[in-house]
């Protein structure tokens, strides 16, 4: 799909013209950007490698969350405490809350079965994450997917506080003003800015609670097991305990581990459904795992040894369009690309976008092809070019997680031998197709979302 023109697409066109101009452009000022996929293990790196800081983000009430932190010190204090509990590993241990999930959601959908009702699956699936980051961070769920149809509210929310994302990294003190704001006042004058204030709150009124819990729980017993039931215990310094910046905290979590994860399924969802020879091959490859699910919902593990499975996940992660670039500034040491010295200092940004869409590395790129990832002597610069977390030391903290939410998803609603089978409802591909760039992208104004009929 093409271009139209939208003002939220100005970094689609943006993007266009700096991979026509070379590989390497100045882009600002203090800035270089690098079209050249095979620099990405050069700039985004290990801590063992070298330090790393970043150019913060403002304006959307995460200014002292870690994704934010700018410096390469601060940022692996803040971070260190969480690495073990948002590791793999720790997440295959905790998969019994998204196993819990996984129940509600077939219950939900069994129980539309011949009703003729249209089901908003963007909305299902946004209700899933949310419930699911909230009992990881917080230890407890909104409860979003027990919702009525699925409380619409909370993706219209989210999808209301993603718009206005550019917007505030335009203008942050938007941003900085409204999160000063009593709430109704917020949804009065900056409405699209509401859902960030209503982040906050439920993060604030969160920790809270947690903090309680915590100061009351008997002497040597750990009660809570959730991300800040986790930091609150940590030995780091009690200045990063504070109240404020926990709560930058939450707002990161809340947000940004719902709508990237639940846009992903959206995307893939449509494409399984458009396409009977996907589905029916996806279908019969989860025939043997997904056996028993009557009797247990099968380990993520198993689920990520489907390779058809495994492909479509991989292609909706890079059809999902993470347009904006993403720079990081190495602090230590000069980077060299061909025969230009960046010396150390500058901000060097890629943009994952433009490595997914690579046509030389992706032969028809906008294309939902799962086979690409199943070819007998498949490309090894397609995995090593599928960035959808980015990497290094700053990688997203919670991709274990969303990884574990797709995998269990997908295989429930697309297991063989269930009592209900979707079917697409009024929705094509423009309603789905990410064209709007909101950090990550998103579909078209006006986009009727993922309508789904249970029969």
């Amino acid at each position: 799909m093409e271009n139209s023109g939208l003002p939220e697409q100005a970094y689609y066109s943006w993007i266009q013209t700096v991979s026509a101009i070379g590989p390497i452009v100045r882009v600002a000022p203090n800035e270089i950007h690098v079209n050249d996929a095979e620099f990405f293990q050069s700039v985004f790196v290990a801590a063992a490698k070298h330090r790393t800081d970043i150019i913060p983000p403002r304006g959307l009430g995460q200014d002292d969350s870690i994704g934010s932190t700018p410096t390469h010190d601060m940022h692996q204090m803040r971070r260190k405490p969480l690495d073990k509990f948002m590791g793999r590993q720790n997440i295959v241990r905790l998969q019994h809350i998204i196993h819990e999930e996984i129940r509600t959601l077939d219950r939900k959908m069994a129980a539309l079965k011949g009703t003729g009702k249209r089901v908003r699956l963007d909305c299902v699936f946004t209700a899933f994450t949310g419930d699911i980051v909230g009992q990881i961070a917080c230890g407890e769920s909104p409860a979003l997917l027990e919702g009525p149809d699925f409380t619409p509210e909370w993706y219209d929310m989210i999808r209301g506080a993603a718009r206005i994302i550019p917007v505030l990294r335009h203008f942050p003190q938007v941003g900085e003003i409204t999160q000063k704001l009593p709430n109704w006042l917020v949804q009065a004058l900056v409405p699209r800015s509401a859902g960030f204030k209503v982040l906050q709150l439920l993060g604030e009124k969160r920790i809270a609670r947690i903090r309680t819990e915590i100061m009351t729980e008997p002497k040597g017993g750990h009660e809570g097991d959730s991300m800040f039931h986790h930091l609150l215990r940590s030995d780091i310094p009690d200045s990063q305990k504070e109240t404020a910046r926990l709560n930058a905290e939450a707002v990161s979590f809340l947000g940004a581990g719902t709508y990237p994860t639940a846009a992903t399924l959206i995307f893939v969802v449509y494409y399984i459904l458009a396409d009977s020879k996907i589905e029916a091959r996806l279908r019969n490859a989860l025939k043997d795992v997904m056996a028993n699910f009557d009797e247990e919902v099968p380990n993520w593990i198993k689920l990520e040894q489907v390779e058809y499975l495994d492909a479509c996940i991989k292609e909706g992660l890079r059809l999902l369009r993470l347009f904006r670039r993403k720079s990081r500034i190495s602090t230590d040491l000069d980077l060299q690309y061909g025969d230009y010295v960046i010396p150390k200092g500058i901000p060097v940004s890629l943009s994952p976008y433009t490595m997914h869409m690579d046509p030389d590395i992706f032969p028809e790129p906008e294309t939902f092809n799962p086979d690409r990832w199943l070819t007998k002597n498949p490309d090894p610069r397609m995995e090593r070019h599928l960035n959808p977390f980015l990497g290094g030391s700053r990688n997203c903290i919670g991709m274990h997680v969303a990884w574990a939410q797709m995998y269990l998803i997908l295989g429930t609603l697309f297991r063989p031998n269930k009592s209900y089978q979707l079917e697409l409802g009024e929705t094509d591909e423009s309603d789905v197709y990410p064209v709007i760039d909101n950090e990550f992208g998103v579909a078209k104004y006006g986009s009727r979302g993922l309508n789904a009929v249970v029969n």
